[in-house]
């Protein structure tokens, strides 16, 4: 299959076209957790031709994952999800360049790798890690994609701090527990997770095609299927984008 034949939809399109889907096949991406959000996410961006990606997840897959993680079948039970995820995407694609990270995510390894980047998605469920996400994708000027799922519930954002009006996270969120709650614990329903991880991947491509990206925080009611979008402003007294 040739690169025009696979991605003729996308070139099709006029808001995209030949350029918009030259500029995805040339994006690198980083994607940080490969969960039920990270999965759908993955996918999304290996079938439309994502240039490079960045696998990173310590975790292994189990059982209790395969439900809402489709990336994953349950021969793989106890793989690391990393190494499992890349065999899969370039089975789906083999013209990609993937590569794992198969630690934790910290401050330290995004500010030694991150400034190659074009975007960051952020699909973990820590908020400590998000946090080292903003100050890194603050200082290297990079936008991020951030998405959340529990029980019936989710919410996802576009922070580019190459735009004056673009809030960080931390204005959006102010301060949190260091763990959220979970998947397991609190129970998620698995359509939801596939719902937000394809919203993320929609907004993801739109902003490395040159699509106009809404700023604003996306919530999503998936017992009653209705998206709300809340604006929010950039705070100049936040300790990490602002003043403060």
């Amino acid at each position: 299959m040739t690169p025009v034949t696979r991605y003729a939809p996308h070139i099709s399109l006029n808001a995209v076209g030949p350029e918009g889907q030259e500029r995805i096949q040339a994006a690198r991406v980083l994607l940080v957790g490969l969960g039920g959000l990270g999965c759908p996410v993955a996918q999304y961006l290996a079938g439309s031709g994502i240039g490079e990606l960045l696998l990173c997840d310590f975790d292994t897959v189990s059982e209790s994952n395969l439900a809402r993680q489709l990336l994953y079948p349950a021969a793989d039970v106890n793989r690391p999800k990393a190494d499992v995820a890349r065999e899969r995407l370039l089975q789906q694609n083999p013209q990609l360049t993937v590569r794992t990270h198969k630690e934790r995510v910290d401050q330290a390894f995004l500010q030694s790798v991150l400034a190659g980047f074009d975007l960051l998605i952020d699909a973990s469920d820590n908020y400590g890690t998000r946090l080292a996400i903003n100050r890194v994708c603050l200082d290297t000027q990079i936008p991020w994609v951030m998405g959340s799922c529990i029980r019936f519930e989710g919410q996802l954002m576009l922070f580019d701090p190459t735009r004056a009006d673009s809030p960080c996270y931390r204005c959006t969120y102010g301060v949190a527990p260091e763990t959220l709650e979970d998947c397991p614990g609190a129970g998620i329903f698995a359509p939801v997770a596939g719902m937000v991880g394809t919203t993320m991947a929609q907004l993801a491509l739109a902003r490395l095609a040159g699509l106009e990206t809404p700023l604003c925080l996306n919530l999503l009611d998936a017992e009653k299927l209705i998206w709300r979008q809340l604006d929010v402003a950039r705070d100049p007294g936040c300790p990490q984008c602002g003043n403060g």
